[in-house]
């Protein structure tokens, strides 16, 4: 017997952690309806980060292949936190345009990043 959405019983936290349990997601527009793992969704919804050890070559501009198409939620900066801006950065700033990171700064030898990201 099938069962409409609100008369399933809500997962516990511990289910919810289940890798391999199953959600389900649909198309809006077309109906179409698809399943896929609690670990599939925390690869889609997840935080991620990247660690970065600059060489001193790159100027201002750091591109990380991994990171394309990615939203960029954070940059640490060994100085400290850089901020997003939409152009110009200064110093303690970074323009991203989903494929390279513009720095106010020139980056220097063994400088490190740390940079969080997700799906948009």
């Amino acid at each position: 017997m099938s069962k409409k959405i609100n008369q399933l019983d809500a997962a516990t936290d511990e289910e919810s952690k289940n890798d391999s349990y199953l959600d389900g997601i649909a198309d809006p527009v077309n109906g179409l309806a698809k399943k896929r793992t609690t670990a599939q969704s925390k690869q889609v919804f997840c935080t991620k980060s990247e660690k970065y050890v600059a060489t001193g070559d790159e100027g201002t501009t750091i591109t990380i292949p991994a990171l394309a198409g990615r939203q960029i939620l954070a940059i640490f900066r060994s100085s400290g936190i850089i901020y997003e801006v939409g152009a110009s950065p200064e110093s303690d700033e970074f323009t991203w345009d989903d494929a390279d990171i513009v720095l106010g700064t020139a980056t220097n030898a063994g400088e490190k990043f740390l940079i969080l990201h997700r799906t948009y």
